[in-house]
């Protein structure tokens, strides 16, 4: 036999088919077991965490009047979010039928984890009669979201806002031309027997 330029074969071609063969079996069944197992390894597993609430995680709080225009009343509102999640402030609005809220800039605004957003909510005294002559415990509903859940809450401010607030319904109400003037009965009231 003469020595050749061909380096020696170590496995033949029926040899080779056999080795791809068995690594091929090999792999279905580490996969298949693998796909096997995951199913009660997910169950036993605990659930992903849920960041807390917005209400929980979010403080809102009375900054104080703010430069104010064709509104009655403006205030600068703060919204702070200790959260581990972002906090979307989806609206604000209040509950008095001769007031109506605008808020300016835009919303939604997002709180990121961590920060404080400054609103400028504006105060507009539509009905003298419908509004409050003072406004004892005045609140202001907040819409808010994050990726557990969306709330809105009702947050009372505070007695400075209460006397801002009020300070601002008598100025803009006290005029007699502004309130609605009251119906008079046309028959004085009879006796009731």
């Amino acid at each position: 036999m003469l020595p050749s330029d061909e380096p020696p074969r170590l496995l033949s071609p029926g040899q080779k088919r056999v080795l791809v063969t068995a690594l091929l079996a090999v792999t279905l069944f580490l996969t298949a077991r693998h796909a096997a197992n995951r199913p009660e390894h997910a169950a036993n597993s605990p659930p992903p965490a849920l960041p807390p609430f917005p209400s929980q995680s979010t403080r809102v709080s009375y900054g104080g009047p703010a430069a104010y225009g064709q509104e009655s009343f403006a205030l600068q509102l703060t919204v702070h979010n200790s959260g581990p999640a972002p906090v979307d402030v989806l609206g604000v609005s209040q509950g008095y039928r001769g007031l109506s809220v605008v808020v300016s800039g835009w919303l939604p605004q997002t709180v990121p984890v961590g920060s404080t957003v400054s609103l400028r909510v504006g105060l507009k005294v539509t009905d003298c009669a419908a509004a409050p002559a003072d406004a004892g415990l005045p609140f202001l509903d907040v819409t808010l979201r994050n990726t557990r859940a969306m709330e809105t809450v009702s947050q009372i401010l505070g007695d400075s806002y209460a006397r801002d607030l009020s300070a601002a319904l008598h100025s803009s109400c006290d005029n007699p031309d502004n309130r609605t003037p009251a119906t008079t009965p046309s028959e004085p009231d009879k006796p009731v027997r």
